[in-house]
């Protein structure tokens, strides 16, 4: 009994940082958003670009807390949960590696580490 508490307080445990460090990336992601927006309103770049990029700016920031909230929701589907992290892990690793791929190395990094929080936390979710 005692190690069950124990396993399911390491599941919500990994699961809070998870979120927590998407959340955080989000919300450096979206500090950058209106410097992006003065840099392209600046430029010489068409005007359908000027209108386009700052939101195609804000998007990851957005992505970021949409993952945050499905770890969140995981928090309190019971034996499913295995599956929605699972799956949650898979989609940020798919952004860890586009971080990569844009020179992105502590985003990246990050990205990685919500992702094994993720996968460890499904191991180690035992809730009856």
């Amino acid at each position: 009994m005692e190690s069950q508490q124990k396993t399911s307080k390491v599941f919500k445990v990994l699961c809070i940082v998870g979120c927590s460090l998407l959340l955080v990336m989000s919300l450096f992601h979206g500090s950058g958003f209106f410097h992006v927006k003065e840099l392209i309103t600046q430029s010489n770049a068409e005007g359908f670009l000027k209108d386009i990029v700052p939101v195609l700016f804000a998007h990851p920031s957005m992505h970021l807390i949409g993952l945050a909230i499905f770890g969140v929701l995981a928090l309190s589907l019971g034996k499913e949960a295995k599956k929605v992290l699972w799956l949650l892990s898979a989609l940020i690793i798919a952004d860890a590696l586009l971080a990569f791929y844009l020179g992105g190395i502590i985003p990246g990094v990050l990205l990685l580490t919500a992702a094994f929080c993720f996968i460890i936390a499904s191991d180690r979710q035992q809730l009856s």
